[in-house]
């Protein structure tokens, strides 16, 4: 089982959290995303922020990767009740959301592969995965790394 981040990693990790609290969510761009969820165990309202992996603008789909993995709390919990609320920069909506089976996972991840290769190796690094870059390979990874897609349904599009 991967550990879970601790230390200045983990406070790194909460930052973007404060500055969507502040209302300056929109710092963030397109780049990472808010997510309003309930706790499975506890039922309290839980807040994370998460990169965006890809984004479709015509069918107002975001998609995001648990890079801690399947037992992440968070993902947990989306699996046991879907989100309440994800916020884009300034634009918050109550999403569809839909998991990625590995193989569309492994689609996407190839996309921000593409567009971001320095930050796609450098978060495979520090999240304890890797793969020996083939597509079957990254199909493989991706149990360790499953997606979600939250569609806004009601937003226009841009």
């Amino acid at each position: 089982m991967r550990q879970r981040p601790t230390g200045v990693f983990r406070w790194l990790l909460h930052a973007p959290v404060w500055l969507y609290r502040a209302h300056l969510g929109f710092l963030l761009g397109q780049r990472f995303l808010l997510i309003t969820h309930v706790g499975r165990t506890s039922g309290r309202e839980y807040q994370t922020v998460v990169e965006v992996v890809g984004h479709d603008p015509a069918t107002r789909t975001w998609i995001v990767c648990s890079g801690t993995g399947p037992d992440a709390d968070w993902y947990r919990n989306l699996q046991a009740t879907p989100a309440i609320q994800v916020q884009v920069g300034g634009h918050a909506f109550t999403p569809v959301q839909t998991f990625l089976d590995t193989a569309a996972a492994a689609a996407a991840f190839h996309d921000y592969e593409r567009a971001h290769p320095a930050t796609a190796r450098r978060l495979l690094d520090t999240m304890g995965n890797t793969y020996d870059g083939t597509d079957d390979g990254r199909v493989a990874m991706m149990a360790a790394m499953p997606m979600i897609a939250f569609t806004d349904p009601a937003r226009p599009t841009d």
